[in-house]
């Protein structure tokens, strides 16, 4: 391992629950679907907005129509971290290894689902510039395929100047794992905070290179 592309959301800021939540309120405003467990393991986390909103509301969305119920979405579930006193830092052990990268100057990037809006609040509230090059970040603007395709870890993968197999991706959703697998990096690590998915990415070998559900012991595990 020469690098680390992180996702982002579940993984370094453990906001699932939040997310879930935006995603109820906003299903539930616009259609009569249900929105199963199964759902949000396979078709709400690490999926875009498009790809979730056509299948969730309608297949047949125009773009505008896609935009405008992304940002609402979003703008809930902003307001939601910033009214929940909870969600106002990393996930645990999570700064003392950014400070040791950065310190050892291990290239490392994010690699998220997230639009740009998000990204930009990320970088406003949780501080992530003292850490990590805005311009290496690598965030759903449409122009590739979302996860599972491999793309958006081959391009953060480029971003930081490494070729796939010589980076460690940490993922905590069930398509960022394949998209991680599906792009060939070399080692693929998934965070599990809550128990509830270890069993999934266990059986169907998504996670080959272990299970962790903090930073506690990542670099003892990883990067020693």
């Amino acid at each position: 391992m020469k690098g680390i592309i992180f996702d982002f959301n579940g993984t370094m800021f453990l906001d699932s629950d939040l997310h879930e939540a935006a995603w109820l309120y906003l299903i539930q405003k616009y259609s009569a679907k249900i929105m199963t467990e199964e759902d949000i393991l396979k078709n709400i986390h690490g999926k875009t907005n498009d790809v979730i909103l056509r299948h969730f509301l309608s297949a047949d969305l125009s773009d505008e129509e896609l935009q405008k119920l992304s940002d609402e979405k979003e703008a809930y579930y902003r307001q939601l971290v910033v009214d929940s006193p909870e969600h106002n830092t990393f996930t645990p052990g999570l700064t003392n290894i950014l400070d040791e990268l950065k310190a050892k100057n291990i290239p490392m990037t994010i690699a998220s689902a997230s639009p740009k809006v998000n990204m930009d609040f990320y970088f406003d509230y949780l501080n992530l510039g003292k850490w990590f090059d805005e311009s290496k970040i690598v965030y759903h603007d449409g122009s590739f395929p979302g996860k599972p395709a491999p793309d958006i870890f081959l391009i953060a993968a480029e971003k930081i100047k490494l070729a796939p197999k010589d980076c460690l991706v940490i993922e905590d959703s069930y398509s960022g794992l394949q998209a991680a697998r599906n792009a060939q990096i070399g080692t693929i690590v998934a965070i599990d905070p809550f128990h509830q998915h270890r069993a999934i990415f266990q059986a169907e070998k998504l996670a080959p290179d272990g299970v962790i559900e903090d930073f506690s012991t990542f670099s003892s595990s990883y990067l020693n």
